[in-house]
């Protein structure tokens, strides 16, 4: 397979994005000169053009109404168009409809005058068309719309634009549709809206990577093949087809499946952009011509014909399958001829408009009039349920006298065509050829969905419960209960419901299937399947997108009732890393024989052996913790906020590695329990009292399953603390947990992105083994608490001990106390008193690298030198001499990323390297603090570049420009007009601060912002790297978590009026 490389890949994506962003552009400036999309007609349009406007207004109901619905699906007709016309061109494909002959882009360009087209895009857009007339519908509106002459082209040097290797690659068409849907699917993400119609396309779809189509078809078609032509050349090429040590298919050879060939159907019902298609078309076009000695034409016709079907719910999708398709025929097949139009539908198009629309189509034809009226009330909602869709299950449907109808009683093989003889009539209404079109469309989805197929293969969408729509929700509850907490699961029983009897499937389907007790009504049901292999994917199996999202597995089933002892063929490729790996993996990995026993749990084995001991869940319970429903507000760094007691409880999270005392960076706004936290309708799993105050292990709940020693504060939701049925095992438990082996037992049984707290104890446990680590490694009994890490809420504030000395220092001289620094120590000497320390001397104080130098001396007594500074510098990844460079250039971008770019010390400059700069601790910087930075401080520096300058001091009057500007900036914060306002969500207006005024408890997020605004951080603009974007979630009212909001002095004064707070 000729694939693209990962430079080619980012040049197509840009090309892609690119090109949709212009085609809307394009198409909604050419519908809005059409009156679109709810003006008057406009006077000046022709009879072409009011003819086009009333088929777009047609199109835009049968879509369900939503103008932008119909944007996009004539923005998707012009760019593809085009793309596929280059993808023609560039493969010797395109050719002259009329005259049944090859033309370039050149000729096309020649033919534009005399075929009365703009230019030879356009031709050549035209000519794709017409030879691909199953792709591209000519009577389509949304292909008929003209762009005007500026967009048109500004798309064609998008497609211009496109390197020609793209073209020869033979996984470019998927690529085009995954970065056609790359922003669309992001704007679903972010929306946190339930799923469901025309979002479900774009958030689903995942490029099915060329290894696991080959896996799953090769051990499944490939074995059925080699078990019957051993001796053929094709089993050779099947590089993914595994064997068992008698030479014999390890999946097994599929004797239930028919003898020939020709009888064999595969179907891919999520088909997407065609790659299962693609490659069983080749496999399957060679089986016949070898089998039935047939040339490469018959043979590719037949399988098209007989063998190969597809549906997806994404009518775009199913264009470029069909391409995919076509291009795969022409290329094996010596070049381009008019093909069988391929097997594959849209099943996710749906029946919008209304009924007696729909039945006047029958035209006075009874039989044609009660399919119409069946098929309306099956695809009504086909842009949510696709193939979900089952016209062969018993359905009801009331007619006007309450009776109830089946859908059995319709043969949907013959009312495709007579709907498509429909479509084809004469009809002087636009609107009525629009419902025609997409009545055949769905009659032809309707006869594929009823009929039965030898092997099932695809790769289906995923989606878990909480993000499905309501609709989609009752249908799965409905028809599939036992897949109704994951698409993926429910389209898994959906193909077993369209095999032949002893048919197969073969999936991509997610990981966790295989052990989540959510899913173990699915594993029953295995029971009754004979399962052939299970490959277990792991991390990392999708190059398109970060490794950890989706986990998965490829499974091959058959409706065979398994022999008792029977064996899985199993495979693991979890622990390779990359794509490339794990199909190396599966091409030469030996698969091993598992049996299956107890399908309902997790299956099919674990690898640790069980016998003799017990469970871990014997010896201790592992509880859920808090959702506060809105961690922004709620969860803040302790060194953000006042630590006020009253306001604040120590708060433990997930830690970040495995050390006896991690994971303490946090506080909870829990106001004793009073506050807005506890009255949240969103908040639950509130720690129960049983917890608290005990002692235990806490774990992360992801990732590595890092875990530290708990001692009973409120914990997150991201980890779970294990408490011990007998305190005197907590030694033990924490040997056991903090070892390697515990993840490695934990991950052999669930490999899910977060493990839920049953499984973190459903592993064997050798207590005494463990008892006897413990004592060995903790003679003296477990750790006290305590940590040399500034972020963690243990430390007792000490630069010496530190893991970050010279961020500890100048937390220290700016007067910030941690909250376990004792009341006094020998440091307290060294802190400034107002929290403002300047670098230059001003105001009659010394340098900063003076007063810190002074500090760590003070701090490291007879170990302090200057090799001892050289090594903390280096330690801080500076690679400055001396504290002064360190402190001017280095200090505040490294105090952003030690402190979660939340930082407390914020150094505020001018922008010059010999010019004004201040370290001020943030927890004094209070209006009369930033007063006094403003007037006192930087009042002292101008007063003497005033001077210099006054005196010609080179540089001086540089200097003054750049402080005058900074005072400027700093004076508009302490107004506080927008931009340089401070806005707090979860505050109403009356009681956001007027000014600066900061509330400390709000965080550094929020108080920052005016002094961002205003660009007065020392360093880049991307320090500290802070947003104030929508938070996920809603407020209570529905609307969106917006922190981007600004009001003017003048607003909260009135809402203050209003509310009697003036």
């Amino acid at each position: 397979m000729r694939a693209l490389s990962s430079d080619l890949r980012r040049q197509l994506e840009s090309a892609v994005l690119a090109g949709r962003g212009a085609a809307e552009v394009g198409v909604r400036a050419a519908m809005q000169r059409l009156g679109l999309p709810d003006q008057p007609k406009p006077s000046y349009l022709d009879e072409r053009e009011a003819r086009l406007r009333k088929a777009l207004l047609a199109k835009r109901r049968q879509l369900g109404g939503d103008f932008e619905v119909l944007v996009w699906e004539a923005a998707y007709e012009q760019w593809h168009r085009l793309l596929f016309a280059r993808f023609l061109a560039e493969n010797g494909l395109l050719r002259h409809p009329e005259f049944d002959a090859p033309v370039t882009l050149a000729e096309c360009e020649e033919l534009a005058e005399e075929l009365a087209e703009p230019d030879g895009w356009s031709v050549a857009a035209r000519f794709a068309a017409e030879i691909l007339p199953g792709i591209f519908r000519l009577e389509d509106p949304c292909v008929q719309l003209r762009l005007a002459p500026e967009h048109r082209v500004g798309l064609e040097r998008i497609v211009e634009g496109v390197p020609v290797e793209v073209f020869a690659a033979d996984d470019s068409l998927g690529w085009v549709y995954q970065y056609w849907q790359s922003e669309r699917k992001d704007q679903v993400n972010t929306s946190e809206v339930k799923i469901g119609g025309a979002d479900l396309g774009p958030l689903t779809q995942l490029f099915t990577e060329n290894y696991m189509v080959r896996c799953l078809l090769e051990n499944s078609l490939g074995a059925w093949w080699a078990a019957r032509h051993p001796d053929s050349p094709l089993v050779k090429e099947f590089e993914f087809l595994r064997f068992d040590d008698d030479g014999q298919p390890a999946a097994g050879s599929f004797d239930g499946w028919p003898d020939t060939v020709a009888e064999v159907t595969v179907m891919d019902p999520c088909c997407g952009s065609g790659h299962f298609l693609v490659e069983a078309f080749g496999m399957l076009r060679r089986m016949r011509a070898e089998e039935e000695e047939l040339g490469p034409v018959a043979a590719q016709d037949a399988v098209l014909a007989d063998n190969l079907f597809g549906l997806e719910l994404d009518p775009r999708c199913v264009q470029i399958a069909m391409f995919a398709v076509a291009l795969a025929a022409w290329k094996q097949g010596g070049g381009w001829r008019r093909l069988p139009t391929p097997n594959i539908a849209c099943s996710g198009i749906p029946a919008k408009a209304p009924l007696e629309e729909w039945t006047a189509l029958a035209d006075g034809d009874e039989r044609l009039q009660r399919a119409l009226e069946r098929l309306h009330a099956l695809f009504k909602d086909a842009d949510t349920l696709g193939s979900l869709i089952d016209p062969r299950r018993v359905a009801e449907m009331a007619n006007a006298a309450g009776l109830q109808r089946s859908f059995q009683d319709v043969d949907f093989d013959e009312v495709a065509p007579l709907l498509e003889k429909a479509a084809a009539r004469e009809t002087d209404d636009p609107a009525t050829a629009v419902l025609g079109a997409d009545a055949a469309g769905i009659a032809r989805a309707a006869s594929l969905l009823s009929r039965s197929y030898t092997l099932i293969a695809t790769n289906p969408p995923y989606l878990g419960r909480g993000s499905h729509g309501e609709l989609l929700q009752q249908h799965l509850d409905r028809n599939y209960p036992a897949g109704a907490d994951e698409l993926g699961a429910a389209f898994f029983l959906r193909s077993l419901d369209l095999l032949t009897l002893n048919g197969s499937a073969s999936a991509v389907l997610p990981q966790n299937l295989l052990y989540l007790k959510a899913h173990s009504s699915l594993r029953s049901r295995l029971r009754d399947l004979d399962l052939s292999m299970i490959a277990r994917l792991g991390a990392g199996a999708f190059g398109s997108i970060s490794g950890q999202v989706v986990q998965v597995a490829l499974v091959i089933a058959s409706l065979l009732i398994p022999e008792s002892g029977s064996r899985i063929a199993w495979i693991e490729a979890r622990e390779e890393p990359s794509p490339p790996r794990k199909a190396r993996r599966l091409a030469t990995g030996n698969p091993v024989r598992v049996q299956l026993q107890q399908p309902d749990k997790e299956m099919p084995f674990s690898p640790i052996q069980r016998a003799g001991l017990s469970q871990l869940s014997d010896f201790g319970r592992a509880w859920q913790g808090l959702v506060t429903g809105d961690t922004n507000r709620y969860v803040l760094n302790f060194w953000e906020v006042t630590t006020d007691p009253d306001v604040w409880q120590k708060y433990v999270i997930a830690p970040d590695f495995t050390a006896p005392y991690r994971g303490r960076t946090s506080l909870l706004r829990w106001e004793r329990g009073r506050g807005a936290l506890v009255k949240s309708g969103k908040a639950h799993n509130f720690n129960p009292e049983r917890v608290l105050d005990r002692r235990g292990v806490l774990i992360a709940q992801s990732g590595s399953l890092s875990s530290t020693i708990y001692d009973g504060e409120p914990f997150n939701d991201a980890s779970c603390p294990l408490i011990p049925k007998s305190d005197d095992d907590l030694p033990a438990l924490w040997a056991y947990c903090s070892s390697d082996e515990y993840a490695e037992a934990i991950r052999s049984i669930n490999q899910s992105i977060v493990v839920r707290p049953g499984y973190l104890t459903a592993v064997p446990f050798d207590v005494e083994r463990w008892r006897a680590v413990a004592t060995e490694e903790f003679p003296d009994g477990l750790p006290e608490p305590w940590s040399d890490d500034p972020t963690q809420w243990l430390f007792e504030g000490r630069p010496e001990v530190a893991t970050e000395p010279l961020q500890v220092a100048v937390g220290r001289l700016v007067g910030y106390r941690w909250p376990e620094q004792p009341g006094e120590d020998d440091l307290d000497e060294f802190s400034d008193a107002d929290g403002i320390v300047c670098l230059p001397p001003v105001g009659g104080e010394l340098p900063a690298a003076d007063r810190l130098t002074a500090l760590l001396a003070g701090a490291y007594g007879d170990q302090w030198s200057p090799a001892l500074l050289r090594k903390l510098l280096e330690q801080a990844g500076s690679k400055k001499k001396r504290l002064a460079g360190w402190l001017r250039d280095d200090f505040f971008k490294h105090h952003c990323k030690v402190f979660d770019n939340r930082p407390f010390v914020w150094q505020i400059a001018d922008g010059r390297k010999d010019g004004f700069s201040a370290l001020v601790n943030y927890h004094g910087l209070n209006r009369s603090g930033l007063e006094k930075l403003t007037y006192t401080y930087l009042g002292d520096w101008l007063e003497r570049q005033r001077a210099d300058a006054a005196e010609d001091v080179a540089g001086a009057d540089v200097r003054l420009g750049a402080a005058r500007k900074l005072k400027d900036k700093l004076e508009r914060i302490l107004e506080g007009e927008p931009p340089f306002d401070i806005y707090v969500r979860w505050k109403p207006l009356p009681e956001q601060p007027i000014g600066w005024d900061p509330d400390l408890d709000d965080g550094v997020r929020l108080n920052i912002r005016p002094f961002v605004e205003a660009d007065v951080l020392a360093g880049p603009s991307s320090v500290p790297r802070v947003h104030w974007r929508k938070d996920r979630g809603k407020n209570p009212d529905g609307s969106d978590r917006r922190n981007d909001l600004h009001y003017t002095i003048a607003e909260k004064q009135q809402a203050r009026q209003k509310a009697g707070k003036a």
